[in-house]
């Protein structure tokens, strides 16, 4: 055959073969696309639906919709649906599988990415599928619409109505309708953000993105360059509130551990321009001059971890609590957290804190760390200092100085701390000096040595404090006070008129929480009072559940002159007479058991001294046998009446107390008008009058309460006091005595006092008042 007809026959042939590759082109393409995307999401754990896959000769691919899901178990999840994409596949690389990418450009219409992940180092693909990945990262990319949820146990980043173009050949946009991120400690949303892109050798570079006012993103540079080798990298450079940070963060999950690199910095953030962006409801000023921080490994594997921080603020103040500095400088290695320094200068303030903690095992092991450190602090200004930590600072003033050192290892407490302290005020009390020498043992606080002193008045004992769960203690405890009222604050006495004072000796003795007392109260030119107490007191016992406690007190006083004595209210009650007595109570201040009289002679009281009775003098004898005590008298005078009473007083208990006193001598009714609350008792003179005769009263109510009643028993043959009281019961009536402004009184008239001649000073009353 000539060799023209040969050419002929192989232009025939090519011209055959370039129409057969044109004419099935596009369902090859197609169809090997589709295989192959099953083939590889196969070998991922996923399943694939694939909706329409057109393929053009030498045209982009469009995928109509692509779906792949999951078929792993719940520790991890993820569903990735994009709708109409564009594939512009490198032929070359792909048929002769040469190096470099094999998509020269993608563009979806609609992205949606979900991911779910509960467990922590869980692979989402093999290492074979990253390096796949990889080689699928187009040379230029546009997502016209994404939707991105990321779930990583509580935390949680969301971004609704994204889109994004890069390239490397022209620059690129960002923009996100809204990016959320919440977690424990962070709840943040960023809205209508817009910023510039770079794609370049696998790093795709944002910036130029303001997130909210005074938070600028300069720069973020996520590389993506060894993704094959299953390692990413993020850098990234913000304004941040009149400062900067810094922050360079790697991912490596190549072999079975897990590693995380992360270091970064910040200058010079302002703390209350953070606060007003974040909402705080609290005042927060400050700088955080400068800090550093460094990480390295896996939180799931504490063994592996390395990390350290640098931190100063400069004048931090949240509320009112302020300081002119605080540095921290902390270090994490080998399973151990080393406090370098905890240094806090407030004014000429300052307290330092170093020292070495194992790093728990547990969440429950934060609570009870092994710690051992040293502990250096010189106040000089107590009140500032303890409103740092939340104290009201009037209640506290003066300088103190601490040193010593501690121990917490294997849960159990050790060390020594030395107190120094002078002109001090703890909740406005004031002291002189403080010394104090603790031991901190295993299983114990012993108190080697406390001494107090405030002018002539001293406090000084020793013992120790179990660390148990009872927390028993033990020791002795000496106090010697010039003036007893000093330390009663709610005994003001009268007004213009100093208080005489009142010395006291006190001595205790407490073994396991039970305190043995005694001690002497000196009231001038009296006999001494001398008392004995016995009772447990444990720590955190509250009011409630001491009155429920067993006690024995007793209370010997042979004879107080009260008008030498100190008038302890206001106004003065007593302005002369004796009382005398012993008392001795028992069982519990709930239900006491009391033994022994009281007596009291010549009272005189003052005329307004007692606002909410008119009595002028008082003698009275009490004896008590047990829950029970009789009035054996009760002699009272007013100006122009006397009356003599007797009675009983029934105490079950304290909340239930029943004081029944009857008249030796006549006693009337005179209050005419139905009162609801009597919030004064006068006696006035009274004689031959037709108001009904009172044959008994009774007081009732509780020691610790104020909802006190009195009842009036009326002996009287009149039709009148049958309609006042229908039911023959006796007229009661609220006490309200603390409110004697509403002038509620219940008015009750006696005999007159008889004059020299043997004539009354009243006249006769014939009605009511």
């Amino acid at each position: 055959m000539p060799r023209k007809n040969h050419l002929m026959l192989v232009i025939l042939l090519a011209l055959l073969l370039t129409l057969v590759i044109i004419v099935f082109a596009p369902f090859a393409v197609s169809n090997g696309v589709r295989f192959w995307i099953w083939w590889r999401a196969r070998q991922e754990g996923f399943v694939v639906s694939v909706e329409g896959i057109d393929a053009p000769f030498l045209s982009p691919l469009v995928i109509h919709e692509i779906h792949l899901k999951s078929t792993r178990d719940n520790a991890l999840r993820i569903e990735v649906t994009a709708t109409d994409a564009k594939v512009a596949l490198n032929l070359k690389h792909l048929l002769l599988h040469m190096r470099g990418r094999l998509i020269r450009n993608l563009s979806i219409e609609q992205f949606r990415v979900e991911l779910r992940r509960s467990t922590p180092n869980v692979q989402a693909l093999t290492r074979q599928g990253w390096a796949t990945l990889q080689r699928l990262l187009p040379e230029s990319l546009n997502i016209a619409k994404a939707e991105v949820r990321v779930e990583n146990g509580p935390n949680l980043i969301l971004l609704r109505g994204g889109s994004l173009s890069a390239s490397a050949s022209e620059p690129g946009r960002f923009s996100a309708a809204e990016i959320m991120i919440a977690s424990p400690w962070l709840h943040q949303t960023f809205s209508q953000l817009r910023g510039a892109t770079h794609w370049e050798a696998n790093r795709l570079t944002l910036g130029g993105l303001t997130l909210s006012r005074g938070l600028d993103l300069q720069s973020a540079a996520a590389d993506l360059s060894r993704l094959g080798k299953q390692r990413v990298g993020l850098q990234f450079d913000l304004d941040a509130f009149g400062g900067k940070i810094r922050g360079n963060v790697s991912h490596e999950w190549r072999s079975q551990h897990s590693n995380w690199k992360i270091a970064g910095g910040a200058s010079d953030i302002s703390l209350a321009q953070t606060s007003d962006a974040f909402g705080f409801a609290d005042r927060v000023d400050g700088l955080i001059h400068a800090a550093n921080f460094t990480f390295r490994g896996n939180l799931a594997e504490p063994d592996r971890v390395t990390a350290s921080l640098w931190s100063e603020l400069t004048g931090p103040t949240w509320r009112t609590r302020t300081a002119e500095a605080i540095m921290l400088g902390a270090a994490v290695y080998n399973r151990k957290i080393q406090l370098q320094q905890l240094y806090i200068r407030q004014k000429t303030n300052q307290f330092t804190l170093s020292g070495e903690a194992a790093f728990p095992t547990t969440s429950s092991g934060w609570l009870s760390p092994d710690f051992r450190g040293n502990i250096s602090a010189s106040i000089n200004q107590l009140g500032d200092f303890a409103a740092l930590f939340g104290a009201n600072p009037d209640d506290f003033a003066g300088k103190i100085s601490v040193e010593g050192a501690m121990d917490t290892r294997d849960r159990k407490v050790g060390g020594r701390l030395s107190v120094e302290g002078a002109s001090l005020t703890f909740f406005q009390m004031g002291v002189d000096s403080l010394t104090a020498e603790l031991n901190l043992k295993a299983t114990e606080l012993e108190v080697e040595q406390l001494e107090i002193t405030r002018k002539n008045d001293s406090l000084t004992g020793q013992g120790k404090i179990e660390m148990s769960h009872e927390n028993n203690y033990s020791g002795t405890l000496d106090a010697r006070a010039d003036n007893l009222l000093d330390y009663l604050s709610r005994f003001r006495g009268s007004a213009g008129k100093k208080p005489n004072p009142i010395p006291i000796d006190l001595h205790a003795t407490i073994d396991s929480s039970n305190w043995d007392a005694h001690g002497v109260i000196r009231v001038p030119d009296s006999s001494p009072i001398s008392f004995t107490a016995n009772f447990p007191l444990r720590i955190g016992t509250d009011w409630n559940a001491f009155q429920l406690s067993p006690v024995n007190i007793t209370v010997d006083f042979p004879w107080i002159l009260l008008g030498k004595g100190p008038q302890l209210f206001h106004p003065g009650i007593f302005q002369d007479g004796i009382l005398s007595g012993n008392i001795s109570l028992s069982e519990t201040l709930q239900c006491p058991r009391i033994i022994g009289d009281m007596q009291l002679v010549n009272g005189k009281l003052s005329g307004d001294g007692w606002p909410s009775f008119n009595v002028t003098e008082a003698s009275s004898r009490i004896s008590f046998t047990g829950n029970h005590a009789a009035v054996e008298f009760l002699n009272v005078a007013t100006k122009d009446a006397d009356l003599l009473l007797r009675g009983e007083i029934d105490f079950e208990t304290v909340n239930d107390v029943k004081i029944k006193m009857s008249g030796a001598t006549p006693l009337f009714d005179l209050t005419a008008q139905q009162i609801d609350c009597v919030s004064k008792i006068n006696i006035t003179p009274a004689t031959l009058t037709l108001a009904p005769a009172v044959a008994e009263f009774e007081f009732r109510g509780g020691v610790f309460q104020s909802d006190w009643t009195v009842t009036l028993q009326e002996t009287n043959g009149l039709e009148s006091l049958a309609m006042l009281d229908p039911d023959g019961g006796g007229r009661e009536f609220s006490l309200c005595l603390d409110t004697p402004s509403q002038e509620k009184t219940l008015l009750l008239g006696a005999l007159p006092r008889a004059t020299a001649g043997g004539e009354t000073r009243a006249k006769p009353r014939d009605k009511r008042r």
